[in-house]
């Protein structure tokens, strides 16, 4: 095999470990309940949302320059997903911190569930999202580009459509630790609301025929449980 063919392997599965990792790390979260067990969960965590930007495993400055003067559009949800590491979250980069963190540790569980092809009975939690997960690399035919671009941008709606608010509240924490850091709320033009409503308002733009058609509403800080989380984390992230 040639070196170009193994570099455009690698970078494929590389990719492709992104993009499971993307799909169950925001699984993980159904573990805790939220309030209590998410206040202690917050406390066992905070040190791993730290280290995704301490450690790059975000690339905060390429998406400062996305978000600078932009207007709320799909392009920045895409720029995000390619800006966010998650396979340096798990393994090189912030190791450790994912070891202390029980819904990191979780996750390493979920992806092999995912590639084993285990279906969720549809009043499992996330049933809708892990099973899609499993039918994007169950009909891929082992096709890495398939596989990652179902994943991304078909199974990924399910996580912010309702079907399992838990998640929706757990990439809500990431983003609001990149948002706080990275200053978005003075990037933005004319922004004036809180970093979740940004989230909020990126993922209606880059799911927006999707919600049309189902009739749902982006299930981020529509909660009681998902504000008052999202408030910890803004609380936390100011102490940096």
């Amino acid at each position: 095999m040639s070196i170009k063919r193994k570099k455009n392997l690698t970078i494929k599965l590389n990719n492709l470990l992104n993009s499971l990792l993307f799909i169950n790390l925001i699984l993980i979260n159904s573990i805790s309940g939220i309030s209590d067990g998410a206040i202690k969960l917050n406390i066992m965590c905070k040190d791993l949302f730290t280290c995704t930007v301490k450690n790059r495993c975000v690339q905060l400055d390429s998406l400062q320059s996305s978000f600078e003067n932009a207007t709320i559009g799909k392009n920045l949800y895409n720029e995000l997903d390619k800006n966010i590491d998650y396979g340096c979250i798990f393994t090189s980069g912030c190791m450790e911190e994912c070891n202390k963190c029980p819904l990191c540790m979780t996750s390493k569980q979920q992806l092999v569930d995912v590639l084993s092809g285990n279906r969720r009975s549809n009043d499992g939690e996330c049933a809708v999202l892990v099973n899609c997960a499993g039918e994007c690399v169950k009909e891929s035919n082992q096709d890495l580009n398939k596989i990652s671009y179902c994943l991304r941008h078909k199974c990924a709606f399910h996580c912010f459509d309702g079907s399992c608010p838990k998640c929706s509240a757990f990439v809500t924490r990431i983003f609001n630790q990149i948002c706080v850091v990275g200053d978005f709320r003075k990037r933005i033009q004319e922004w004036k609301g809180h970093c979740y409503e940004m989230f909020r308002a990126i993922v209606m733009a880059k799911f927006e025929e999707e919600f049309i058609k189902t009739g749902a509403t982006p299930s981020i800080g529509n909660r009681s449980g998902a504000v008052g989380l999202i408030g910890i984390v803004q609380r936390r992230a100011r102490l940096l």
